[in-house]
């Protein structure tokens, strides 16, 4: 919701959203209104107002450790003392979960409802505080970049390590959501469950897609691309505490310098952060890294229509690289490079997901 009120506030009207983490009942306006009356103005103003604060306010609840105490049916005064936090606050936290619907109150004690159960657990709380942390930071790196005059377009390149993390912490989650999605895509989960299976990871930040798919199919292994120090570093790390170190390489490279061939089964490339100039020639070095009839994911945010969420996502793909390159710009891309066929998977989330294969032998003419 931050970038929609920075967006708004900074760009005169000109979302990993949070609704694919089950936040879907966060809404705005779908579009900026046209302004007839100063009144119509403030009103939206207020809307972004109480969005930031609900934005704070939930990540206080997943930041204080409120969230995993939800499990079983709590007082505030039990919650506070708990987590040596005044009772009203802990009221006033449960009121703005109650209004999103993820707490229901019985004889003074409030408990998670099942929307919210799965954020109650260790894992699921950090996923919640991460889905709120990456847009947090990242918008209010935004405002300090345009309040300096140092605003660029040179890319996604954070080194603030907590934003490294949340970007990482969502990216795993994400992943571990959509396995069961690729046995759509035909003849791809066998090829993953074989022994010598392979993964490319691209821009793979703190590695958190190579982990998840590695621990989801024992017999994977991962290369997986990350040329910016910092996130490499967390990578190698996290790659490490998880004893993966055997099976994911981190590779320092950048994808249009890649020079493997017929390598890998799977490939994950998130378009929103390559520059023009180089989307083209990293499209056709996966196209030669993959094996025939190995799949390519292909990661675009939604920027069809005038609705404020695809305004947003312009400004958002701009910001991270992809200059304003949407879904209908990577259909021919993939198909110019051999890819066939080429899927645009189902959905309206804000994140999109294109899939292309590389033919098998025995599919060309």
């Amino acid at each position: 919701m931050l970038w929609r009120a920075y967006a708004l506030l900074s760009h005169g009207g000109d979302r990993i959203g949070l609704g694919s983490f089950g936040l879907g009942g966060w809404r705005l306006p779908a579009g900026i209104p046209s302004f007839r009356r100063p009144d119509d103005a403030f009103r939206a103003l207020e809307e972004i107002d109480t969005a930031i604060w609900s934005a704070s306010a939930l990540s206080a609840c997943a930041e204080s450790g409120l969230l995993t105490r939800l499990g079983q049916p709590r007082t505030p005064a039990e919650l506070g003392a708990a987590l040596t936090l005044p009772p009203t606050i802990v009221r006033s936290l449960l009121d703005v979960l109650a209004g999103f619907g993820f707490v229901t109150w019985s004889d003074g004690r409030a408990q998670a409802t099942p929307a919210l159960m799965p954020f109650t657990s260790p894992d699921g709380a950090e996923t919640f505080k991460a889905a709120l942390r990456a847009p947090l930071l990242q918008a209010e790196d935004f405002r300090r970049r345009l309040e300096a005059r140092t605003l660029t377009l040179e890319g996604w390149s954070h080194t603030d390590a907590a934003i490294i993390e949340a970007q990482g912490a969502l990216t795993r989650h994400w992943t571990t959501q959509a396995v069961p999605k690729l046995k759509f895509l035909p003849g791809l989960v066998p090829r993953l469950e074989r022994p010598g299976a392979a993964l490319l990871d691209v821009g793979a930040g703190a590695a958190g897609l190579s982990i998840a798919l590695c621990r989801h199919f024992p017999r994977l292994c991962a290369v997986a691309l990350e040329p910016a120090s910092h996130p490499a570093a967390l990578g190698e790390r996290h790659v490490q505490e998880e004893g993966l170190a055997d099976r994911i390489a981190i590779r320092r490279q950048r994808v249009e310098h890649l020079d493997d061939e017929g390598a890998f089964d799977l490939a994950f490339l998130p378009q929103m952060f390559l520059p023009d100039e180089i989307v083209e020639e990293a499209v056709r070095r996966v196209f030669r890294a993959l094996r025939p009839g190995g799949w390519l994911l292909v990661a675009a945010l939604s920027q069809e229509g005038g609705s404020t969420a695809s305004a947003v996502n312009r400004l958002k793909n701009l910001l991270w690289g992809g200059n304003t390159r949407g879904v209908a710009q990577i259909k021919p891309l993939l198909e110019s490079a051999g890819f066939d066929p080429v899927i645009r998977s189902p959905g309206r989330q804000a994140l999109r997901m294109v899939c292309a294969r590389r033919p098998n032998l025995r599919d060309l003419p």
